[in-house]
C-alpha cells in the first residue's frame, strides 16, 4: 500500500472508529481540516470489519462518481440490501432503468412538474392559519411528497398516508445508524433490522404497492413514470420484475419528497437566523410573482431565491455522505486499492472545507453571485457523474417556488436556535421543527 494514504492517530487498537460512530459530521470535519491539502485518501483501520478510505481531494470525488467500471454503489443497510431501484441497483440492470426514467425528468416534463409544485404549495398555504404553530419538517415533507406523487404517480396523496411516511421514515432513521455502522463489522456480526425496522418498511411498501396497483387497475393508465415502468417491464429486453416496479415507486416516494423536504426546512432554518434574508427572499417573490403563483418561466428570475437553496444544500445537505466500493484492485493517486475497499466521501466536510470556501460556517447566498461557481469540485450535493441524482432539477425547482411562493405570503420563522442533526441515511433534524408562521398584511418591497 502507498506511503500516501495516511492513517490519522488514535487510540491504540481502536484508532478513531469511536470518534467517527460517536459524531460523525464533526469528524469527517476535522478529517478534512487537518489532513485535506495534504493527503489525498486517509484509511481508518477499525479493530474489526475491513478498513476503509475517506476521500479528502475533490477532484479525486468526481474521478470516483464518474468511473462506473472500477468504482460501484455499495448497498449499504437493510432497506437497501432489499431494494432494487435506481438508488440501490447496479450494473445492466441500473443502465435499463436509468434508460426508462430519464425521459420523465427532462423537457417539457419539468415544466409540468413546476406547475403541479406551484399547486400543490398554493393549495397547502391555503390550510395555514393567519397566525399560528406548525412542524415545518412535517408540513413540508406532506407537500413534497404530494408534489412527487402528482407529479411521477399522477395521484395525490392524502393525509394519512403522508403521516404514515413520514412517521415510517423517522423511525428508519432512528434505526439506522450513520452509514459508517455498516462496514465496521461483517455481515454475520451485525445484528440485522428490528421489527420496528420491519413495520416502519412494510408501511412504506404498502403505499407504494397501493400506487402501482392502482395504475395495473387503469384501462388507459396515464402517461407517468409507473406507467412508463409497467411498459418497459413488457419488453423482452429490458428485465425488470415485479419486486423492482414496487421498489422504484419506493425508491421515489421516500428519497424523492425526504430530501427535497430537509431542504426546505433548513432554507426555512437558515433564513429565520438572518431576517434580512428573508426579507429579500420575500421581496424578490414579490417583485417577480406579484401575489401569483410561480411558473417554470419565473424561474430563472427568482435569483437571489435560488442562491439561497445552493448555500442550504452547501451547509445542510440532506445526502451528507456518498460511498463507492472498489470493484477490482486499481490505483487512485498513486495508491493502490483492494477490491471491496470503501471510499468515504462526505458532502458535509466538502461543503465546509476552509480551503475552498471563504468564512466557510457562514451562511452567505451571495457566495453563489460570482464568488463561487456552481462547478466548483468541493460541491456535489446531488452527486455527480453517471449516477447523479435523476430528480435534481425537480428539487431544485420545488425549493425555489416554495421559499418565493410561501414568503410573499407568510412570515415564517423557525422557533429553534440551532438544529440537533442526525447523519442517518439522510441528514435529519432529530426532532420536530417548530416554525411559527404569521401571514403578511402587504408584501415586502426590496
Amino acid at each position: 500500500m502507498s506511503d500516501r494514504v495516511h492513517t490519522p492517530p488514535g487510540p491504540p487498537v481502536v484508532g478513531n472508529v469511536p470518534k467517527l460512530t460517536d459524531d460523525p459530521l464533526r469528524f469527517f470535519v476535522a478529517l478534512q481540516e487537518a489532513y485535506g491539502g495534504r493527503y489525498p485518501l486517509v484509511r481508518l483501520d477499525p479493530p474489526v470489519g475491513q478498513s476503509f478510505v475517506v476521500v479528502l481531494d475533490a477532484e479525486l470525488v468526481h474521478e470516483i462518481l464518474g468511473d462506473r467500471d472500477r468504482f460501484a454503489r455499495p448497498a449499504l443497510g437493510p432497506q437497501e440490501r432489499r431494494r432494487q431501484g435506481l438508488l440501490s441497483s447496479d450494473g445492466v440492470l441500473w443502465e435499463q432503468q436509468r434508460s426508462v426514467l430519464q425521459p420523465e425528468f427532462v423537457g417539457g416534463k419539468l415544466a409540468e412538474y413546476a406547475d403541479i409544485t406551484a399547486d400543490t404549495v398554493s393549495e397547502t398555504i391555503d390550510g395555514w392559519p393567519a397566525e399560528g404553530r406548525l412542524d415545518l419538517h412535517e408540513e413540508l415533507s406532506t407537500l413534497t411528497m404530494r408534489v412527487i406523487t402528482r407529479s411521477l404517480f399522477s395521484r395525490d396523496t392524502d393525509p394519512e398516508q403522508a403521516r404514515a411516511v413520514h412517521e415510517a421514515l423517522g423511525q428508519l432513521s432512528d434505526e439506522v445508524e450513520p452509514s459508517a455502522t455498516d462496514v465496521l463489522l461483517p455481515d454475520a456480526l451485525q445484528s440485522g433490522p428490528s421489527e420496528t425496522f420491519e413495520e416502519a418498511d412494510a408501511v412504506i411498501e404498502g403505499v407504494a404497492s397501493e400506487f402501482v396497483e392502482w395504475h395495473r387497475d387503469q384501462s388507459d393508465p396515464p402517461a407517468d413514470m409507473i406507467t412508463a415502468l409497467m411498459d418497459a417491464q413488457a419488453d423482452p429486453d429490458v428485465a425488470l420484475s415485479e419486486n423492482e416496479l414496487v421498489d422504484e415507486a419506493v425508491l421515489f416516494l421516500t428519497g424523492g419528497q425526504e430530501t427535497t423536504a430537509l431542504t426546505i426546512t433548513y432554507a426555512f432554518y437558515w433564513l429565520s437566523k438572518h431576517p434580512a434574508m428573508r426579507d429579500r427572499v420575500a421581496a424578490e417573490a414579490a417583485a417577480v410573482l406579484d401575489g401569483g403563483e410561480p411558473t417554470w418561466a419565473d424561474l430563472s428570475d427568482l435569483t437571489y431565491t435560488e442562491r439561497v437553496v445552493r448555500e442550504t444544500l452547501r451547509l445542510t445537505p440532506a445526502v451528507w455522505n456518498v460511498t463507492r466500493e472498489v470493484r477490482q484492485p486499481t490505483t487512485l493517486a498513486g495508491t493502490e486499492l483492494d477490491a471491496e475497499d470503501l471510499l468515504f466521501m462526505s458532502t458535509y466536510a466538502h461543503h465546509r472545507d476552509s480551503r475552498v470556501w471563504a468564512d466557510p460556517l457562514a451562511f452567505r447566498p451571495d457566495r453563489w453571485d460570482g464568488e463561487v461557481s456552481r462547478s466548483e469540485d468541493a460541491y456535489f450535493p446531488f452527486g455527480s457523474g453517471p449516477r447523479i441524482c435523476i430528480g435534481q432539477q425537480i428539487a431544485l425547482t420545488e425549493a425555489q417556488f416554495t421559499l418565493a411562493h410561501v414568503l410573499q405570503h407568510y412570515d415564517v420563522t423557525v422557533e429553534a436556535d440551532e438544529l440537533a442533526l442526525q447523519p442517518s441515511v439522510t441528514l435529519r433534524p432529530t426532532e420536530p421543527v417548530h416554525a411559527t408562521v404569521t401571514e403578511r398584511s402587504a408584501p415586502v418591497s426590496e
